[in-house]
């Protein structure tokens, strides 16, 4: 698709949201009792509800389970294992102070972020609950039906769609759609291409194969989280995922207020999350994720979201980025040990996604039940 074609499905698709998942909602909010057999049927499948679904959770979960259902095993099973040559340690500052702060730039997304408060008044617990969902949804063969990457990825496109139904109800129905196709897919591209140039600006290189591979799980996710398809199609390796950025770039308004309170909140949360999870005293840890941030995102963005400068953090971090493209690659040339890392990679993760269960999963913007 070229730019042009691009440029009008953005605009067609600006004013579209979830057409199954806010039915659904409608649904679900006039006849509650179905919400025991939207737990049951994500879980078991249509076949074992006891008795006839309505209508709207008919069409969610016939378009699920026909999605996985095409997917071929090797997509389900081993697309997503670059993700894993990367520690969760590491992934607090891709996921965390690359892709979800990027999510915050976009001024309307950020204005229904602060609306909810969840993002400022619980922002660790609501970072947390985003690592997991990812997490959840990246372990292999967790997105088969009724495997916990299948079951949290179809919350969040819930989640979106009660968003959804809240705001316009609140607005009576006036103004665009919240949480429309285009900022799903925009949200998309934080997860995939954002997330892997942040990688590259840590030293944490994935090969052409590795992206490619990613591209590919994430093409199927989309689709679970309910994104049009069009929207994505030509989004399979990174020049087709920088221009559909570019593209939905191309109508999104500069960082807010509103984004820059959240990027406040955001990194703090983090960096109370690295100190936890690796040896960085406290007092540190604030200004490595802010200068992590920024080499993540760029100086242009990082200071239209009010990040601040420290040239000290700065120069503290460049070693450190050298260190570890160094053993990174040293690591890859032992095909033994790079496959300890990734199961160990694999292993790790999946104990997040199940510890204690989350309080609430959280969809690619953040949002929880």
């Amino acid at each position: 698709m070229d730019a042009a074609a691009l440029d009008a499905l953005i605009d067609e698709l600006s004013d579209v949201g979830d057409p199954l998942a806010d039915a659904l909602v409608e649904e679900l909010a006039a006849h509650p009792q179905q919400r025991t057999l939207l737990e049951r049927g994500l879980r078991e499948g249509r076949e074992a509800l006891g008795e006839p679904p309505g209508p709207a959770l008919t069409a969610f979960l016939a378009e699920l389970e026909d999605l996985t259902a095409a997917a071929p095993d090797d997509l389900l099973e081993r697309a997503s294992l670059p993700h894993f040559t990367i520690s969760p340690a590491e992934h607090v500052l891709d996921l965390g102070a690359a892709a979800l702060i990027h999510s915050y730039a976009p001024p309307r997304t950020a204005a229904v972020l602060v609306g909810t408060g969840e993002l400022t008044g619980r922002a660790l617990e609501r970072v947390t609950d985003t690592g997991r969902w990812n997490a959840a949804a990246l372990v292999p063969g967790w997105l088969r039906r009724g495997e916990p990457g299948y079951v949290a990825t179809a919350q969040v496109r819930l989640v979106h769609a009660r968003v959804r139904r809240s705001v316009r109800r609140a607005a009576g129905d006036a103004g665009p759609v919240p949480l429309h196709q285009v900022d799903l897919a925009r949200t998309w591209l934080d997860f995939t291409l954002v997330t892997m140039r942040a990688d590259a600006a840590l030293g944490l290189d994935l090969t052409g194969a590795e992206e490619n591979s990613l591209y590919a799980y994430w093409q199927h996710l989309g689709r679970l989280l309910g994104i049009d398809r069009r929207l994505l199609v030509g989004a399979v390796d990174r020049a087709g995922a920088e221009l559909l950025a570019e593209r939905i770039a191309a109508v999104t308004g500069p960082p807010s207020e509103d984004s820059r309170h959240l990027t406040r909140a955001g990194l703090d949360a983090l960096a109370g999350a690295l100190a936890d999870l690796t040896p960085a005293p406290r007092r540190l840890a604030g200004p490595m994720v802010r200068a992590a941030c920024r080499a993540m995102l760029g100086d242009e963005l990082a200071d239209q979201l009010g990040v601040p400068r420290s040239a000290a953090a700065a120069a503290a971090l460049r070693p450190l980025v050298a260190l570890t493209r160094l053993r990174r690659r040293l690591l890859r040339r032992d095909a033994v040990a790079w496959e300890r890392l990734v199961r160990a990679n694999v292993e790790a993760t999946r104990a997040f996604a199940l510890d204690g269960g989350p309080t609430g999963f959280a969809g690619p913007t953040g949002f929880a039940r």
